[in-house]
């Protein structure tokens, strides 16, 4: 994840993470290949956004590693966030970014049905 002014809710490489469990508007996933080392997250709720990274070679955010604004509101809640290799995700309403989804132990069964797929499989 980038500089909160650069920053979009699709931070996540959706062709790297593979989805492990997911229940319509939330997912979680995780990713093998070129993991990242650290902590990162962009959050929204309604009107305020929060921005934070510990990762290394990250731009620094305002207050170091977080950064808290308003906005104009454009979701009711949405989430993304990653820790080393694991990945989550969470949209209300769910959206192109994090859509809706259902998995069961690397089984995704809805919108498509397959074994370890990643997120950018899943969506088509």
């Amino acid at each position: 994840m980038s500089a909160p002014s650069q920053m979009s809710m699709s931070a996540i490489d959706e062709s790297k993470v593979i989805v492990y469990g997911a229940c319509f508007c939330c997912f979680n996933g995780i990713q093998i290949e070129n993991m990242e080392i650290g902590c990162a997250a962009k959050e929204t709720l309604l009107c305020l956004s929060c921005d934070f990274c510990l990762k290394s070679g990250a731009d620094k955010l305002r207050c170091f590693c977080m950064d808290i604004r308003f906005e104009s509101p454009k979701v009711c809640i949405k989430q993304q966030g990653q820790c080393f290799c694991l990945h989550s995700g969470m949209a209300i309403p769910p959206d192109s970014e994090v859509p809706a989804m259902i998995s069961v132990c690397f089984l995704v069964c809805f919108p498509k049905v397959g074994f370890f797929k990643k997120i950018s499989e899943v969506k088509g």
